[in-house]
């Protein structure tokens, strides 16, 4: 078989590919700042709302409506003191007040300690979100939960207050034991169940109840006396360092005397 060579023109191919190259023209930085722009009003706007929307969906509202009803031990926020829901607020989530549901900077945060410990330490979750967890989701940790829990944090919180998602949250939450809820737990372990009795609860008393949500077994008073009394000086010196409470009632919470309920353990101090 022959072959037939076909003579190559370089010069002409050498023109063609100047003239692709010159149509190619870089783009204009300004288009780049457009592009930039409308990229951050999307996630600024748009994704906010879109993932509300989402979280309307996971939502169940009879659970919501029915949680004060549902709930025996039930403790209104006008019934709790200052002290108890800030020392929550200060230790779980300290701008609950200014974020709408999530808290970048928290997950951000949280995103570095666990890539530097290598395995999940920190889950950057807010107060609303920790709220959409318990009420509507598993503890499986994975990014799909994630997900659905920021959309239904972000839903929550055009719904309602503050001040009523606080609430919410201080009666949902687990506290070790079998104890759910801010009326379960003053009972268990203080003797402080009832409406008079939250209302008497020490600013001590407070912060060990404040220190379990982030692991309530290990940081159990009743189990572990002096892993209680370490994250309770957490809490407190967290309370101070926002302005909460001030150096010198910080240091006589630390002094107080802890009595815990006579049927889980003997008084400790």
């Amino acid at each position: 078989m022959s072959h037939i060579l076909v003579p190559i023109d370089e010069g002409k191919l050498l023109r063609s590919a100047e003239t692709v190259s010159a149509s190619r023209k870089p783009i204009p930085w300004k288009n780049w700042v457009v592009a930039l722009s409308v990229s951050i009003i999307c996630l600024t706007y748009l994704l906010p709302f879109a993932m509300a929307a989402a979280g309307s969906m996971w939502i169940d509202d009879a659970k919501l409506t029915g949680l004060r009803k549902q709930t025996p031990s039930y403790i209104t926020i006008d019934q709790m003191p200052a002290h108890l829901w800030k020392a929550f607020v200060a230790i779980e989530d300290h701008r609950f007040m200014q974020h709408d549901g999530v808290d970048p900077a928290a997950l951000v945060r949280a995103v570095w300690i666990d890539l530097h410990a290598g395995s999940y330490q920190q889950g950057g979750s807010t107060i609303t979100m920790q709220l959409a967890r318990n009420l509507f989701l598993t503890q499986d940790k994975t990014m799909w939960r994630k997900v659905k829990e920021m959309a239904i944090a972000m839903e929550l919180e055009k719904r309602y207050t503050k001040m009523e998602l606080l609430e919410m949250y201080l009666n949902v939450i687990y506290f070790g034991h079998g104890q759910y809820g801010i009326g379960k737990a003053a009972q268990f372990y203080f003797e402080k169940g009832q409406k008079q009795g939250v209302e008497g609860l020490t600013i001590g008393e407070s912060a060990i109840l404040a220190s379990l949500p982030k692991a309530p077994e290990s940081y159990s008073p009743i189990r572990h006396w002096e892993k209680a009394k370490y994250r309770q000086h957490v809490v407190l010196e967290r309370m101070t360092e926002l302005h909460i409470i001030s150096e010198e009632e910080k240091e006589q919470a630390l002094m107080e005397t802890i009595r815990l309920q006579a049927n889980n353990a003997p008084a400790a101090s």
